[in-house]
């Protein structure tokens, strides 16, 4: 179905502007994205509900409804200063229990631009599952979207608070510490396992740090610490490497 839109007044385009707010994502089930390549990872993944365009969208199915718009109306419910020209509504996945074998758990990770940093590093890792505090960045923060290049919509995301990361007992626990008691580049084997990073300011909590087998650091000189996006990616691409060669 396609229909034309050129009032920024318009009823439909009043609606997704209130998915500008995080309050009526989480009541209605749904975000916005932008942009060509993340309506090609929304559309793969089927969570593309409402299309809105300069012009008509071949890749989109007919099933979908499309919204044909002008520049100014495209302008209202862009999500930022300059248009990409297309703007989709997608429906949130619905979480699923933990399946594989490499899993990540980001304990009250705030800064939307690590949180989907840490995204698209897990994805290309192969860190498939993510557990994310109840406190951590939404995934469904615009900025942490355009981060994650669209790999909110391959991972399996699962908000996970302490009580249920205490009944994945099946799995290894490291989390990283400044401190920590093994440089990462020590850690010789591991098999199934979650790898914990922290918050930006305090780093991973007592409660879960007492939970883990390993305490893990990323020796490094002449600063005190790394920012959490970069010390993940390294952490993420040492480990992998390891189970990788343990297959």
């Amino acid at each position: 179905m396609i229909e034309y839109i050129s009032s920024r007044q318009n009823s439909k385009i009043k609606e997704v502007t209130k998915l500008f707010q995080m309050s009526e994502k989480k009541a209605q089930g749904k975000f916005i994205i932008e942009g060509y390549h993340l309506l090609e990872m929304a559309l793969s993944a089927n969570v593309v509900s409402a299309v809105f365009s300069l012009k008509e969208e071949k890749s989109v199915p007919s099933s979908i409804p499309q919204y044909i718009v002008t520049p100014e109306v495209l302008e209202k419910i862009s999500l930022t200063k300059s248009s990409q020209g297309v703007v989709a509504i997608c429906t949130m996945k619905e979480e699923k229990g933990i399946t594989s074998s490499n899993v990540l758990y980001l304990d009250d990770v705030s800064d939307p631009g690590n949180m989907g940093t840490l995204l698209r590093t897990a994805l290309a890792f192969g860190y498939k599952d993510v557990l994310v505090s109840p406190n951590s960045c939404s995934i469904y923060n615009e900025k942490v979207i355009q981060a994650s290049q669209g790999a909110i919509f391959t991972l399996n995301v699962k908000t996970c608070d302490i009580a249920g990361l205490k009944k994945l007992n099946d799995y290894q626990i490291l989390a990283t510490e400044i401190k920590g008691s093994i440089d990462i580049r020590d850690v010789k084997e591991i098999g199934k396992h979650i790898l914990v990073l922290g918050n930006e300011a305090r780093g991973v909590r007592k409660e879960i740090l007492q939970l883990a087998s390993q305490r893990i650091r990323i020796d490094i000189e002449d600063m005190e610490s790394l920012n959490v996006a970069i010390a993940g990616g390294i952490a993420m691409y040492s480990l992998s490497r390891l189970v990788s060669q343990k297959d």
